[in-house]
């Protein structure tokens, strides 16, 4: 097949669950839901002839031990009546036959676990599941999308060895029963229509004929059960009727792995055909469509028997078939490297492969951006991983284009195979509406832009998609109005007006329907932290769309609307990263949806807590700290005298090591970023707010911080219980007493403060207690690095300083709660470092929502608890070494700790993720300490920074 994008492989999930089909298909008692009774009364006088000891269930292993080697011959009855048949046997009354009985029950278990109409050909000629959805009646007398659905099904039996058929599931959306239907795929199931076994195609009308040496009747050509029909009495639409097809798949395939039928390492074909398809007729042969398709899918051969990497999804080529003035049927076939692709409406376009897509593939297939809609073939494991599944969706177009978004931007694409392959259906157009099979209605577009155009990049196309969709429809809509009212030449103006203020109005309903579908049960929310972006595929698969290739003279016509031209000049701009991000990092991210970057006032007149604000030194509300009072009036770092000097420089303790031996500041690229910012560079600075917490008993640990790390802030202040403008703290009252246990609102109304009156000035905002010690210039270039920059912007482009929009950040030392990864949090000691983004969306959205009166102590478990109600987690700060950047103890105690035998024998080796100990445990480059108190802190500073 085709080169594959090394940019993701397919997301694994659980196949779906279903109880009531389980519960269906173990007791048979859904009226409703069928599985094809054809063989039904062989089977119940089968089982009344087999009788046996209960006892000889303590024997079943033995026997099937004993059972000897059998072919592989389509001998036997129904599947489901043999396995009663065979418990039947097991819990019949006592018989003095016990030797004959068990010889029979061996040799009805041999036949049936070497059927291979029952367990197939093993794993390397998969069976295939065929999944058909009927729409509802559309009113006409003839309901020819049920006579197409009987003939679809026909087809799969005499092009398909129906040893290889696992099961065709035919889901009737919004019908009842209907007999006629269900009589012709008895027909059907039961061979009484033309049908496949390897090479050979025929029909019989009963399944007994003479043998002349017995002189009896013997069965000789019995069938397995294969098709099942499902039905909806109220209409779900194609993705959920799909998507119960295949969970009945599932179901079955989990029964017959349990009964020995199948093996595990066979991995399912599964196949979606529109009730307008049939397969071609082939000629009696051995080769099949499922031949091509098994090369392409599990065996990845070429024509010449190379040997290539699998395909991830077949579309079908597309022959339409027309009928004569004579009723005789014409075929359209597909022209060679022809595909399928979608205008900026969500209209298909037909469009061609270049040279270059087949070449890659040796001509064996090409890609095409979206399903050409008559059947599509994946593996069943394929379809369990894809992570978007709207059940909104309801015609069979939007269906395909939401698989095909699936595949392209969740897996691995989608090949159509060519030459003289097999796998081709022949479609009907009269049979589908244009509607179901080629349209998308404006509430299902708006559906589709918000699951797959929501991300960085991404919301140029979202606009430019919604504005053209409500253009188009308003053209629509006003057509009759233009005609009637806008007669003269001089109502030109009019009509333009008319029809801005239309498309106004029905964009303005798109974008609240897309906000609206974000909250529906069905909505594929875990898209962003699993699939690529829509840019991505647009310039990989669909470059026809990119914003940039936008026609310039169209572009400044009266059509056109300012967002369109805005998008290009972005489009333009983007920058690609020298190295991606982690794997880890990229989930973190992609999972967090941007947020805009305008402030958002939300402080409701200081009235309430959190936002009452700050007293001043006479306890009066209102007050408004200098937070760059230190940065303008920096104090000298001095020794008090040689012995100060002597005790602050001693070496030779882990401390003293930890800080010469690993732990250094990069003062040299610091110098260099600050030359290039004074030099006019375009690289400017990013501005850090520091804020610290303390209380007045403690007011005396801040002139250290003061002197050493905290004048290097670009803003900084103490949050305390009393205001002190010469000392820098400021007094923020808050709900409930001050106290330890009351931390978290102490947080709440510290962070609602900073955001109130600072966020628009600064970058970063980092918080820490007043026994840190922050690293600023090695944490401001970490700020400053390509790694950060392209994190904030989504993770696939640098930004390009135009973004109004920025991905939250949550920095710091992760820790996992009680060991457990899913709830991690970061560790509060060292501090945790937040962008504009993370910072706005906890005051604005978690504040409000988050636990508003609850008193804790765990003010950093609890604002990672209300960040990740956002999907805004922790990211991973460790260093290409794997060194860790923000440190919860003192440098000496992690060069000394190690974790006990057993990690979850103690807190902090049970805590930590992926952690290096000793001298390997910090990183070059530490950004901050914990439990770093006055002597402590004037020691690192003195070693650090060479005054030793």
């Amino acid at each position: 097949m085709r080169a594959k994008s090394n940019a993701g492989t397919p997301i694994r999930r659980p196949p779906p669950s279903s109880d009531s089909l389980l519960s269906e298909l173990s007791t048979g008692s859904n009226p409703e839901d069928r599985y094809s009774p054809s063989n039904s009364s062989s089977c119940s006088s089968s089982v009344k002839t087999a009788q046996i000891l209960l006892g000889l269930v303590c024997l079943w292993p033995l026997i099937f031990f004993l059972i000897p080697p059998k072919s592989g011959t389509n001998t036997g009855t129904n599947i489901h009546g043999e396995i009663d048949h065979l418990r039947a046997l097991t819990s019949s009354k006592i018989s003095n036959n016990l030797h004959a009985k068990t010889e029979f029950l061996k040799d009805e278990m041999s036949s049936l676990l070497h059927r291979t109409d029952v367990v197939g050909y093993g794993p390397d000629r998969p069976r295939v599941s065929v999944v058909i959805t009927v729409p509802p009646h559309d009113g006409n007398d003839e309901d020819l999308q049920l006579k197409s659905a009987e003939k679809a099904v026909e087809s799969i039996f005499r092009t398909t060895d129906r040893n290889r058929i696992f099961v065709v599931t035919v889901v009737l959306d919004g019908r009842g029963k209907v007999g006629s239907f269900e009589s012709q795929m008895e027909d059907v199931d039961a061979g009484r229509t033309r049908h496949r076994h390897g090479g050979r195609v025929h029909s019989h009308d009963h399944h007994k004929e003479w043998d002349k040496e017995a002189g009896n009747e013997k069965e000789v050509h019995a069938h397995s059960e294969k098709i099942h029909i499902l039905y909806n009495h109220e209409a779900l639409g194609v993705v959920a009727s799909r998507k119960r097809g295949v969970q009945f798949t599932n179901v079955l395939v989990k029964k017959h792995e349990g009964a020995g039928l199948k093996s595990a390492d066979e991995d399912l074909i599964l196949v979606f055909l529109r009730c307008d398809g049939m397969f071609h007729e082939v000629e009696e042969g051995e080769r099949t469509w499922l031949d091509d398709v098994t090369d392409a899918l599990i065996v990845g051969s070429s024509k010449d028997g190379a040997h290539q990497q699998p395909a991830n999804a077949i579309s079908f080529a597309v022959d339409f078939s027309s009928t004569d003035e004579d009723g005789n049927i014409q075929l359209h076939p597909l022209r060679p490297g022809q595909t399928q692709s979608f205008s900026y409406d969500f209209h298909p376009i037909r469009d061609t492969a270049t040279s270059q897509q087949i070449s890659l593939s040796s001509g064996d297939s090409y890609p095409s951006p979206l399903l050409l809609g008559g059947a599509t073939a994946m593996r069943l494991e394929t379809y369990n991983s894809l992570p978007a599944s709207d059940d909104k969706l309801t015609n069979h177009y939007s269906a395909d284009v939401e698989m095909s978004f699936n595949l392209w931007m969740c897996a691995d694409g989608i090949d159509v195979l060519s030459g003289e392959t097999l796998a081709r259906v022949q479609v009907d157009p009269t049979v589908i509406s244009l509607s179901e099979r080629a349209q998308i209605s404006g509430p299902l577009i708006a559906r589709l832009v918000s699951a797959w155009m929501a991300g960085h990049g991404d919301d140029i196309y979202a606009d430019t998609f919604l504005n053209k969709v409500a253009r188009e429809t308003a053209i629509e809509s006003t057509t009759a109005v233009q005609s009637d009212q806008f007669k003269a030449p001089k109502d030109k103006a009019l009509m333009a007006r008319a029809l801005e203020e239309e498309t106004k109005r029905r964009r303005d309903l798109l974008v609240r329907i897309s906000a609206e579908a974000k909250h529906s049960t069905s909505f594929p929310s875990t898209i962003r932290t699993k699939c690529r972006p829509f840019s991505w595929f647009v310039e990989n698969v669909a470059p026809k769309l990119l914003i940039e290739e936008l026609d310039e003279e169209a572009a400044d016509s009266a059509e056109a609307n300012a967002d369109i031209k805005e998008a290009m000049k972005k489009r333009n701009q983007k920058i690609l990263p020298s190295k991606p991000l982690s794997d880890t990092n990229m989930a973190v991210v992609s999972k967090a949806a941007p947020v805009k970057l305008a402030y958002v006032d939300v402080s409701g007149n200081h009235a309430e807590h959190p936002h009452k604000g700050a007293l001043d030194e006479k306890g009066h509300f209102g007050y408004v700290h200098d937070e760059t009072f230190l940065a303008k009036n920096q104090p000298a770092f001095e020794f008090n005298d040689d012995a100060d000097k002597d005790k602050l420089c001693k070496k030779g303790d882990p401390n003293y090591t930890m800080l010469t031996e690993k732990v250094f500041v990069d003062l040299t690229s610091h110098e260099a970023a600050e030359k290039r910012a004074e030099h006019g560079s375009q690289q400017k600075r990013v501005k850090i707010f520091c804020l610290v917490y303390t209380i007045e008993k403690f007011h005396d640990r801040i002139p250290a911080i003061k002197e050493t790390w905290g004048k290097k802030c670009d803003g900084f202040m103490v949050a305390s219980t009393k205001t002190d403008v010469a000392l820098g703290t400021v007094a923020i009252p808050h709900e409930g007493p001050e106290e330890y246990n009351n931390i978290w609102q102490k947080v709440r109304a510290m962070w609602s403060y900073v955001y109130d009156n600072y966020y628009e000035k600064y970058d970063y905002f980092h918080i820490g207690g007043d026994d840190l010690y922050l690293i600023v210039e090695n944490l401001r270039l970490y700020l400053e690095s390509e790694e950060i920059k392209l994190a904030s912007n989504g993770g696939h482009y640098l930004p390009n300083g135009s973004e109004d929009t920025q991905t939250p950040l949550f920095l710091g030392r992760r820790f996992a709660e009680g060991g457990n990864r899913d709830t991690m949090f970061i560790s509060g000691g060292s501090g945790y470092t937040m962008n504009k983004a993370t910072l706005k969306s906890l005051v604005v959205n978690g504040f409000p929502n988050c636990f508003p009166f609850l008193k804790t102590f765990s003010e950093d478990v609890m604002v990672a608890t209300c960040l990740r109600k956002m999907d805004i987690v922790p990211y991973d700060t460790k260093d290409e070494n794997g060194g860790e950047r923000y440190m919860p103890f003192q440098p000496g105690h992690h060069l000394t700790y190690r974790p006990p035998k057993n990690p979850k024998d103690d807190w902090y080796s049970n805590y930590s993720v992926d952690c290096k100990w000793g001298l390997d445990h910090c990183a070059a480059k530490s950004v901050a300490f914990h439990y770093i108190k006055e002597d402590l802190m004037r020691r690192m500073h003195a070693i650090l920074y060479h005054y030793c």
